[in-house]
């Protein structure tokens, strides 16, 4: 009941803030920001401090909803800077305020075993150094800003340690979750719904709040249905992985290591949660086939082929079969509606799937495979430590017909030699090679970091803000430390 409560609250939230941001929209390329949007996150901001100050973690909790249920962060700001930048500048200048300085309990090396501090600092020292290369190289400030603040997100790691400890912090996290999850599917399918029905038209208030705001992208197929994707969906398929492997898996996981800090794992395998689990990655599956990015299916596929094991085979095979007609159906149904029955859908799909080996078929696949010549002429000029981040590519679009320049290589592995070099390349690599010694033992979680790299070939998932708090999130689930509370209002002590 109270997870109910907790759900239905968490889906309030999300829909309020998206209908807040559209009557009181944040600053965008066409409209000044409304005064309101700047005041609400002030409160809320202001709030959230007050909370981290008091060592109360209902502040903490303010930010966990802010990152599950705000999307991509684009929907409240002040004065410019999103309000999930600010909560992360005050919330970790508090937080290493408050630690004990004895430097056997720094927040920095108690409790931390193994080189995850050292994988760490190096990423943030590499990012500082490509920050000052890209200003030194003349590239725009606000884009360089923009590139290196997504790196402080793994900042996060060490409150995570210790909020992961609390079974009430966990549990609300999930229900959040599920509310974002479920909000999302709704969105989605409001949001095809409405332009298929020609409510909403392209280039409409609606059209440039989805855009500019909430970070969407909408692709009209001239038959009535509507490519629509969000950046909050970069994590679509990790989290599918993630869940489908508690449906395969059945019996419960050990209460240590990688699976005791998991917010799922307190809760998937009982009876209430099992049909949770099936409605989730069913949920996650109807957003994917009005998605339908080539990664995400490969990376899915692949992802899928990683949760086999001997001794849970059968299920492996029943469920991902039953996955497999699952999405098929879904598709085709969700195609049949938004078209009036005229098609249902599978040449898209096929189309789509074929620019995978054939990209001069599909716009969007040539635009990409014209970027790969200019972006590997500017990894020529600096190998070895990068061009600095903030930099651009310019290139023909088939799209628009003529050259435009962009921060967007996408090219997530090359993009990350542009701005960092060879150097930040490997320190990459070390920090998610260490990720996987973590928990390769759980295969929930291997497949979900199989999944991010995958995707990270086209899409930069890995050094987006969500992309790296999920790994933030991953490397924090071992034996997580106490977080100093107000015991009155902590969640352990609501918890109990």
């Amino acid at each position: 009941m109270i997870l109910k409560k907790q759900i239905l609250g968490g889906l309030g939230i999300y829909f309020i803030i998206r209908l807040f941001s559209y009557f009181y929209s944040p600053g965008t390329p066409l409209y000044g920001a409304n005064p309101v949007n700047w005041i609400i996150s002030g409160g809320i901001l202001l709030t959230a401090i007050y909370f981290l100050l008091k060592k109360d973690a209902r502040g903490w909790l303010i930010i966990a909803a802010e990152i599950i249920l705000g999307g991509a962060g684009g929907f409240l700001e002040i004065k410019g800077v999103s309000l999930r930048t600010l909560l992360l500048v005050f919330s970790l200048a508090i937080f290493f305020y408050q630690q004990n300085p004895s430097p056997c309990h720094s927040p920095c090396r108690g409790g931390i075993k193994g080189g995850v501090l050292y994988f760490i600092s190096c990423i943030l020292v590499i990012a500082g150094i490509s920050a000052i290369r890209g200003y030194y190289f003349g590239h725009d400030t606000k884009q360089i800003i923009s590139d290196t603040i997504p790196y402080l997100f793994f900042l996060y790691y060490f409150p995570l340690k210790q909020l992961l400890s609390s079974e009430k912090f966990r549990q609300t996290s999930l229900s959040m979750l599920i509310a974002a999850i479920i909000g999302n599917f709704i969105f989605i399918y409001f949001t095809l719904a409405g332009f298929s029905s020609e409510i909403f038209v392209l280039q409409d208030s609606y059209y440039h709040w989805f855009r500019d705001v909430a970070g969407g992208k909408i692709t009209d197929y001239g038959t009535g249905f509507f490519r629509i994707l969000l950046n909050e969906q970069l994590l679509l398929v990790p989290l599918f992985l993630w869940m489908f492997y508690g449906v395969i898996a059945r019996k419960p996981p050990a209460v240590r290591g990688a699976d005791a800090a998991i917010p799922l794992s307190t809760l998937q395998y009982n009876g209430i949660a099992s049909a949770f689990g099936l409605a989730m990655t069913g949920t996650l599956l109807a957003v994917l086939t009005i998605n339908i990015t080539r990664i995400y299916m490969v990376a899915l596929a692949v992802g899928v082929l990683f949760l086999f094991s001997r001794q849970n085979w059968k299920r492996w095979l029943a469920y991902s079969a039953g996955a497999l007609v699952f999405f098929i159906v879904a598709f085709t149904l969700t195609h049949l509606a938004a078209t009036n029955g005229k098609s249902f859908g599978w040449e898209y799909l096929g189309l789509r799937l074929q620019s995978i080996t054939m990209p001069q078929t599909e716009n969007s696949s040539l635009s990409r495979l014209l970027l790969l010549p200019k972006i590997l002429e500017k990894i020529k000029l600096h190998p070895l430590l990068g061009n600095g981040l903030g930099d651009t590519v310019t290139v023909f679009s088939p799209i628009f017909k003529a050259n435009i320049t962009t921060p967007h290589f996408d090219w997530g592995y090359l993009e990350i030699i542009d701005e960092l070099g060879i150097v930040g390349l490997i320190t990459w690599i070390l920090v998610i090679g260490y990720l996987i010694l973590k928990i390769k033992q759980n295969r929930g979680l291997f497949a979900s970091v199989v999944a991010l790299l995958i995707i990270n070939i086209t899409s930069p998932v890995l050094f987006h803000v969500l992309g790296v708090i999920l790994i933030a999130l991953f490397l924090s689930t071992s034996q997580a430390n106490p977080l100093p509370t107000n015991q009155a209002t902590s969640p352990v002590a609501m918890g109990k």
